[in-house]
């Protein structure tokens, strides 16, 4: 965990708004983390508290806590000693835009094992430097959820990405996230209705706030009838696509 590999297969060209958001990411790496981490990392918790009591992630059973050792343990078993279960494997996630690693740092710490995109080199050279064990880092881009190694996850993930992918991208990220996932996709980002310094922060990032706020309901409603929304702070919201009992194409 936390080596940095690349994955950036079929180089698309992309357009300037990408391309500024990269520059801009680029030079807030090294101070994002004392600007936003206390409150980001306080959202994520919630969101994956909330995850943890959701149906169809909880049967895979993501909390993986050691069972406790006694004092003392037998030189050798005997035929009395009940058998011993195997343990099961950790749950997956794919943290999609994962910036400096907050979202995937949390998902760890519940218990899966998370790889975590993200196509700025300096997001994740912070994110390697200070959450080294809580992914797998890979240099790729968002519409790349399903080629990464291990899809599909369990669970694919994005925090507060969407809002800032003019809406065609924004559909084809989301839409390669649902490909993705075995159980569920899970979202936090902003939710209706719209503040006026959030919006104005936004536009200072060249975001596609107002935007989101207003076409985003649509964009689920046409991948997911069963969308969930749980509201996080009084601007954000966890936003949950659970897939466990979509229909399989053949």
């Amino acid at each position: 965990m936390g080596l940095i590999s690349r994955n950036l297969q079929n180089p698309r060209r992309r357009q300037n708004h990408v391309t500024q958001a990269q520059r801009l990411f680029s030079m807030i790496a090294p101070v994002y983390d004392l600007i936003l981490a206390h409150s980001m990392t306080r959202m994520y918790q919630k969101a994956v508290d909330l995850l943890l009591h959701t149906d169809d992630l909880c049967a895979s059973g993501p909390r993986h806590t050691p069972p406790a050792l006694p004092s003392t343990l037998p030189a050798t078993s005997t035929l009395h000693d009940p058998p011993t279960e195997p343990t099961p494997p950790a749950p997956t996630a794919l943290d999609v835009g994962t910036g400096t690693g907050l979202f995937a740092s949390e998902l760890a710490k519940a218990g899966f094992r998370v790889t975590a995109i993200d196509s700025c080199l300096a997001m994740l050279q912070v994110a390697t430097r200070r959450r080294p064990c809580a992914a797998d880092y890979i240099l790729a881009e968002a519409h790349l959820a399903s080629r990464q190694p291990g899809a599909p996850f369990d669970l694919v993930c994005a925090g507060m990405l969407l809002h800032g992918l003019p809406r065609e991208y924004r559909r084809e990220v989301l839409a390669d996230m649902i490909r993705s996932a075995r159980k569920a996709v899970a979202i936090v980002d902003y939710v209706p209705p719209g503040n006026l310094i959030t919006a104005a922060v936004e536009r200072l990032e060249g975001s596609y706030y107002r935007k989101f706020l207003c076409e985003f309901g649509d964009d689920l409603a046409c991948v997911a009838a069963n969308a969930l929304v749980h509201p996080l702070t009084a601007t954000c919201a966890l936003y949950i696509l659970p897939l466990s009992h979509r229909p399989r194409s053949h």
